[in-house]
């Protein structure tokens, strides 16, 4: 669906925060070495910036958070965003619309990068942070599709997801089945080991979840996630719903479920296929279940394409910031090989930097798999409005909908037009 014709307004609703924010302040730290080789002197304690990131409970966090100070010089106060979707719109949302400076950083995802650029809420950082020997080394495609808007660049990338196709291997062997490479393969190992609370394929169809499963089934028949009427969305949308009401391979009740319960499930051995992204290796792997006999990413079936999401979350500078000199020390670093190399060691996930990724040097978690799907499959940024948010969780509820029965395909896709007609200003 192209945006070019008419302008682009931001629908996102503002929500009351609640709760109360909790900070931690990182102890001064000696100096390091910066990326270019000059020292950077000691931290001052003045020095202080605010990072707003879901990141801060890992376990790796406050190794990671000590080396982005030391060689920047720059102390950082780590805010936790909320785990909850909605409340994590909301409070960023209202932090950035009312011009509160308290938040100097704010770590995003895809529909959250596309909102705010648009909304002006964000700081440009093409000419001093994501400048162009810098901005070489990321896909080229995905910066344009992302993190672009009007020749500006908003976001430094922390990692490369890929939404890959995982499998339970265990349950696999017991089916006697190999890797599902077709619709009718998929069906049929789905089908071979669904009995009891065992599902043949799991999923995160939470409304505002789900959005990237129905992005995916419409990509794998060819189709448009725009377009309803479309015959391979249509197929797309009617095969997601036989899956619930008609073979009955997957549970109705994971219309509450976000990602965290759907890879639980996975890690339970209750689900036999799901698509997931590759961040999920380090929790299938500290959970003792990631490995080629375990529960592994396999190439994407083909139903017509074989093509995949990307997608990344991203470093934002809030434009209110009064500390934007600072704040910019710190995403050159993040934006840097080594900055990269750093956000790897302390999340496990694979850098943005495709120049890392091909390093044959660099043997992050995976990789070997997301270069193969690199290679031989076509991966695609998703579709995002302006107003991601807001559509994102409408496109959800119809589909919610539709897959309980309540309305029919068609009646799905005529409110799915109007969800879509009224994001644009003919």
């Amino acid at each position: 669906m192209s945006t070019s014709k008419g302008s682009l307004v931001v629908l996102m609703s503002l929500f009351l925060l609640s709760g109360i924010l909790t900070a931690c302040i990182a102890n001064n730290n000696p100096a390091a070495n910066a990326p270019n080789g000059e020292k950077t002197g000691p931290s001052d304690k003045n020095r202080i910036i605010t990072i707003m990131t879901k990141d801060s409970v890992l376990t790796e966090w406050p190794a990671y958070q000590k080396k982005v100070e030391e060689v920047t010089g720059v102390n950082i106060k780590v805010v936790a965003a909320p785990t909850n979707p909605d409340d994590m719109v909301a409070k960023m949302t209202t932090i950035l619309s009312s011009g509160d400076h308290s938040i100097d950083i704010l770590h995003v995802n895809d529909e959250l990068i596309t909102a705010f650029s648009r909304a002006g809420y964000l700081e440009p950082l093409e000419k001093d942070v994501m400048t162009s020997d810098i901005v070489k080394n990321y896909s080229q495609q995905y910066v344009k599709d992302m993190i672009t808007y009007r020749d500006s660049i908003f976001s430094v990338p922390s990692y490369l997801d890929v939404l890959v196709f995982w499998v339970n291997h265990e349950k696999l062997k017991e089916a006697g089945k190999d890797v599902p490479k077709t619709k009718e393969e998929f069906l049929a190992f789905a089908k071979a080991i669904t009995k009891g609370d065992v599902y043949g394929y799991g999923g995160a169809w939470e409304r505002s979840y789900v959005f990237n499963e129905i992005g995916t089934f419409i990509n794998l028949f060819g189709g448009d996630y725009y377009d309803w009427s479309n015959p391979k969305t249509r197929e797309a949308l009617t095969f997601m719903h036989d899956m619930v009401q008609k073979d009955k391979i997957t549970p109705i009740s994971q219309l509450a479920d976000i990602y965290d319960p759907m890879i639980q499930k996975f890690i339970d051995g209750k689900y036999g296929m799901l698509f997931m992204y590759t961040s999920a290796i380090p929790t299938f792997r500290r959970a003792g279940k990631y490995g080629p006999d375990k529960l592994d990413i396999v190439p994407m079936p083909n139903f017509g394409t074989n093509d995949a999401y990307m997608a990344s979350w991203h470093y934002v500078l809030n434009k209110s910031s009064g500390k934007k000199e600072d704040a910019k020390k710190v995403l050159t670093y993040l934006a840097s090989k080594e900055g990269q190399l750093a956000y790897n060691e302390m999340s496990s996930r694979l850098p943005a930097r495709l120049d890392v990724i091909n390093d044959p040097n660099f043997k992050g978690l995976g990789v070997e798999k997301i270069r193969d799907y690199i290679k031989n499959g076509n991966l695609r940024g998703r579709p995002m409005l302006p107003q991601s948010m807001e559509y994102i969780n409408g496109i959800g509820s119809i589909f919610q909908k539709y897959v309980s029965d309540e309305i029919t395909l068609d009646e799905a896709a005529k409110q799915a037009k109007k969800e879509s007609d009224r994001m644009v200003v003919k």
